[in-house]
């Protein structure tokens, strides 16, 4: 089961915590639409939260609730994700920091096996006290630039980016921003096509990268039909009378937004839903196709080998090949 850890620094942020909280129940939402997936989110993702030092969980306004684990409980997770915490007064980081060295000595552990790391607001300190962004961009809120070139003096802090990435790393300067860090999480450690389906279900704005939805909404929202869609039996016309277009208008808008056409969109979801469950699940290529939407196999594989490089038993080879290599890492 992939596992998705979120660590909490006291007193967390609630609306930094509640956009991967949020986001995972819409990583149900992308499959439970596709009947043939709907448990699949829920039987292959669990969410866990855990507080940065031992202890429950403690969120701004005193508000309190167990923790799902300890740190040292945590498993292999697939992606990590540290929400901003409040902070008063930013000369009490070396004694919130100095609290955490298991914490740091856990992260620098994630970060050499390759795992997705995000850290909202203050929590990016937790990435730079861990020895992580040595020499790297790392996106810091205005108020604590300050602080972090103090404490810090080896990291660049960015102070107009909202989101930055170094390798498997990404830190996030502002609190509006958070959701579409999460998004970008998910697509690195999921797919991209998953990330950006959580996306499109709340849509963050250009800190979105290449999550971002297309221009024309026309196009954004025959993609949403689409996504919530993928794996039944349709017609693209089907999906321009849903939109109140022709099925020639519809091609015109999808070319003119620079996208994928209808068809090439449907087999892209497909594909990366599959590849997704190549990788996670024990599950016979032949079923497989038939849950994505593929009623014949041998189309199934003509398409994955087109879009992806490899045959479904390669890439599963592959992908199962270098999560061992990282755990034995």
């Amino acid at each position: 089961m992939a596992q998705i850890a979120v660590i909490v620094t006291p007193p967390g942020y609630v609306a930094s915590l509640g956009a991967m909280v949020d986001a995972h129940a819409r990583l149900g939402e992308v499959f439970a639409t596709n009947a043939a997936l709907g448990d699949y989110a829920r039987m292959q993702t669990a969410l866990m939260i855990a507080p940065a030092r031992s202890g429950g969980i403690e969120l701004v306004g005193a508000r309190r609730f167990p923790a799902d684990c300890q740190l040292e409980q945590l498993g292999d997770p697939r992606i990590v994700y540290l929400p901003a915490f409040q902070l008063p007064d930013p000369d009490h980081l070396p004694q919130v920091l100095g609290h955490c060295a298991a914490l740091h000595a856990w992260l620098r552990a994630r970060a050499a096996e390759g795992i997705a790391i995000g850290a909202c607001g203050a929590s990016a300190f937790h990435l730079a006290a861990a020895g992580l962004l040595d020499g790297q961009p790392c996106a810091v809120p205005p108020r604590l630039v300050g602080a972090m070139r103090r404490l810090f003096p080896r990291v660049q802090a960015d102070v107009d980016a909202a989101i930055r990435r170094t390798d498997n790393l990404w830190t996030c300067s502002r609190d509006a921003d958070n959701a579409a860090l999460v998004a970008r999480l998910f697509a690195e450690g999921f797919s991209l096509t998953l990330g950006r389906s959580i996306a499109m279900r709340e849509p963050p704005g250009d800190a979105a990268g290449p999550l971002s939805a297309p221009l024309d909404p026309l196009v954004a929202r025959a993609q949403l039909w689409i996504r919530e869609r993928f794996t039944r039996s349709f017609r693209i016309a089907d999906l321009a009378r849903d939109l109140g277009v022709s099925h020639q208008s519809l091609i015109r808008r999808f070319r003119d937004a620079g996208s994928a056409s209808p068809r090439a969109f449907v087999q892209r979801n497909r594909i990366d839903a599959a590849a997704s469950m190549l990788a996670e699940t024990s599950r016979s290529v032949t079923e497989i196709a038939q849950l994505v939407g593929y009623a014949d196999v041998p189309s199934f594989r003509q398409v994955f080998v087109r879009l992806t490089g490899a045959t479904p038993g390669a890439w599963r080879k592959r992908h199962r090949a270098a999560r061992r290599t990282r755990r034995d890492a």
